[in-house]
């Protein structure tokens, strides 16, 4: 671990780069407020998701979603030391099979801790917009489909930014299915700000 915080400091490396994706899972059922481009009065899109999968709401129980990965999991490891290093000490454990076995709850623990804990870094990440970035306006641009989007499942759409490619999460905002490598244009965002809303673009 202080290997690769040190090739972060020295910008060998970019801490979001084993962040988890959580692309093509599906969605929590979700009554979103949007606005239609011809009907500025806005109309209310039922989401038909069937839900995330247990894995994926453990990841976002423990914050994997909104913290990187390798951040999280350093803050896990130094933790479970701290456990690992008290414990041992205090009830006198010297067996090394006893210690190994013992590592399955500092890790559980830990994810306790440091779930608890890191609560102050998500403010701050926020904050920062992860890279210290001023926020960027995505509404009213076109973009380009990556992946399959319909009416109940969450696809990835890529647009260009001041020369910067970038990827984002979105929804089909009227439930019309777009294809992978269709353009499409950007209406609204949700209401947790997740992921956008997007229709296919007319020429």
């Amino acid at each position: 671990m202080i290997l690769y915080w040190l090739l972060v400091i020295a910008g060998a490396t970019d801490p979001d780069y084993f962040s988890i994706e959580f692309d093509g899972a599906p969605d929590v059922d979700a009554d979103i407020t949007t606005v239609d481009v011809e009907n500025p009065t806005g109309k209310s899109v039922q989401s038909d998701g069937n839900g995330d999968s247990p894995v994926i709401e453990i990841l976002r129980f423990f914050h994997f979603d909104e913290l990187p990965l390798m951040l999280i999991l350093t803050l896990v490891f130094f933790t479970m030391w701290l456990l690992s290093i008290n414990v041992s000490w205090y009830l006198g454990i010297e067996s090394p099979l006893m210690g190994i076995l013992l590592y399955i709850p500092y890790f559980i623990g830990s994810l306790f801790v440091v779930k608890i804990f890191s609560k102050p870094l998500i403010y701050l990440y926020k904050f920062l917009n992860h890279k210290g970035e001023e926020p960027i306006d995505f509404l009213g641009r076109r973009c380009r489909v990556v992946n399959d989007i319909d009416a109940g499942s969450m696809g990835t759409v890529e647009l260009v930014v001041k020369g910067d490619p970038m990827k984002i999460y979105a929804k089909s905002n009227n439930g019309e299915p777009l294809t992978a490598g269709s353009e499409a244009l950007i209406v609204n965002e949700s209401v947790d700000k997740k992921y956008y809303l997007v229709e296919k673009f007319e020429y």
